[in-house]
């Protein structure tokens, strides 16, 4: 039996991981069905935990595609950055265009607290759910051109 490594990912919320998370690059698709099981995705506003650099932490309570199926979890990057620019332009315009990463969801009640006042790192880290995987999606198949029949026409010669 070959021996094997186990994957060890460090758990940074202090809740139990929920969701499988896919952030869609793809700006003309916006997965109506799920791309594993096919099924017709629903909607569900989660607040999400941003990790922008350097050490800038936030939640952004934001509507994502949901397959209950697969516990798959879409969220499009396309409107995640356009919210990040527009709120770190005003903020703090010397973060805009640093890099970011989705860490999980937070617990609404811990959420709607924090925006009446401002949680402390600790405190976010307690209502933390992190994801249970990140998967990611390719592209494939769509109309090919047929580089057989191109190539066959290039070498006819009319008269």
């Amino acid at each position: 039996m070959p021996n094997r490594k186990k994957k060890t990912t460090i758990q940074l919320g202090k809740q139990p991981p929920q969701y499988r998370f896919f952030l869609n690059p793809y700006q003309d698709m916006r997965w109506t069905k799920c791309p594993q099981c096919d099924s017709k995705m629903h909607q569900r506003k989660l607040p999400l935990v941003i990790h922008v650099d350097p050490m800038n932490l936030f939640s952004l309570n934001k509507t994502c595609r949901y397959c209950p199926h697969c516990d798959l979890l879409i969220a499009h990057q396309d409107d995640v950055e356009h919210f990040l620019a527009s709120f770190f332009t005003e903020q703090k315009p010397e973060v805009v265009g640093n890099d970011y990463l989705v860490l999980g969801t937070l617990e609404r009640p811990a959420w709607k607290r924090g925006t009446q006042q401002p949680m402390s790192l600790q405190e976010m880290l307690e209502a933390l759910h992190d994801f249970k995987e990140v998967v990611t999606f390719k592209l494939t198949g769509g109309w090919v051109r047929d580089e057989t029949k191109v190539s066959a026409k290039k070498g006819r010669r009319t008269v």
